[in-house]
């Protein structure tokens, strides 16, 4: 699994309009500019992007995964919506239930998948089925929305190589719902189609009043 790691700020960021720093992140201000978000903070290998004027409020946090220190990230997009957090309403209410994630290699279910494949001659390699968990017991996640979950736009990844962009996971946790994307980067087209589908699944969402 991908070493995540939180944006800290930079001494000189501030909340308000902001640019992104450097020429890596020119995907991120084409987006912003096309949105209207504003960057709340940045600095030289991350950002947080925001809505300038939110029906609901969102922040999307971007790492461009360079090595510091001894740590070594993959670069992440995460978007975290605050407001739809887990826990229980005061009339006793759960959050909806949805989980969505990637069946690793590692994974118990990764393993059994291919070893049922070997098991009936399938041979090793990439399989373009079964390649997430769905848990949405309300139904929340409809086939057009598990079609765009796993179907993204082109973006350059971190071996060089230029193919799809892949979601990580999506989680409602004590941080609000989190749908988040790992190991791509400079991809325009793949950051809205994140935001897009985040927004999309939040609205299906009634927040804990």
């Amino acid at each position: 699994m991908p070493v995540l790691c939180t944006v800290a700020p930079h001494p000189s960021a501030y909340r308000g309009d902001m640019a992104t720093t450097g020429p890596h992140f020119a995907f991120v201000d084409a987006v912003v500019a096309e949105r209207d978000l504003v960057v709340t903070t940045a600095h030289e290998h991350a950002c947080r992007l925001e809505p300038r004027q939110p029906d609901l409020a969102w922040y999307c946090d971007l790492d461009d995964g360079t090595p510091t220190g001894e740590n070594d990230p993959a670069s992440f997009v995460r978007w975290v919506c605050p407001s739809l957090r887990t826990g229980r309403s005061p009339t006793g209410s759960d959050a909806p239930a949805v989980d969505v994630h990637r069946v690793g290699p590692g994974s118990d279910l990764g393993r059994l998948m291919k070893t049922l494949g070997s098991l009936v001659g399938r041979p090793p390699g990439p399989d373009p089925e079964g390649r997430f968990v769905y848990t949405d017991p309300n139904g929340i996640l409809d086939v057009e929305l598990r079609r765009r979950i796993e179907n993204w736009p082109s973006a350059l990844h971190g071996d060089g190589v230029v193919r799809p962009a892949e979601l990580w996971s999506i989680s409602v946790t004590r941080q609000g719902l989190v749908v988040e994307s790992v190991s791509w980067w400079d991809s325009a087209p793949a950051l809205g189609h994140q935001l897009d589908l985040a927004l999309d699944i939040a609205r299906r969402l009634p927040p804990l009043r």
